[in-house]
């Protein structure tokens, strides 16, 4: 995770760190695992579906979402493509994916879980800020 050669705002960094989490919670797996290079296939299904939480949850581009990575945005398309056809195919039958798109499902929920968390604390925050800058009468 630690490539100083990605420049990302510290809020894409925040993102990123709530999809680890969001996936690792769904998938049993360490966060960092998911950032990092690993390739077993729990930590590659994992790392696509953290691809597509930023990609689709943030409507971000495949190149921003690659920067966001470290990866290439060809490897971003792959991963979301993936997870789309596994939801896609859990709609029309049961069949092996599905535990692979009901983790998904969880991870979304974790993501958007996590997502209202941060932005009431930094409404939150900025209020308080606000606050503190008004003197006292």
């Amino acid at each position: 995770m630690k490539n100083e050669s990605r420049c990302i705002s510290r809020v894409d960094e925040d993102y990123l760190k709530m999809a680890a989490q969001a996936v690792a919670l769904a998938f049993e797996v360490d966060a960092e695992d998911v950032l990092g290079r690993k390739r077993p296939e729990p930590l590659v299904l994992a790392r696509q579906t953290a691809y597509w939480l930023i990609k689709r949850g943030m409507s971000y581009s495949f190149s921003h979402t690659g920067r966001m990575f470290d990866r290439d945005h060809g490897g971003i398309m792959h991963g979301v493509k993936k997870v789309e056809e596994v939801l896609e195919m859990d709609l029309t039958s049961r069949n092996q994916n599905g535990s692979w798109a009901a983790r998904v499902k969880e991870s979304r929920a974790n993501f958007i879980r996590f997502h209202e968390t941060y932005v009431e604390s930094d409404v939150h925050h900025a209020m308080k800020e606000a606050g503190d800058a008004i003197p006292a009468s």
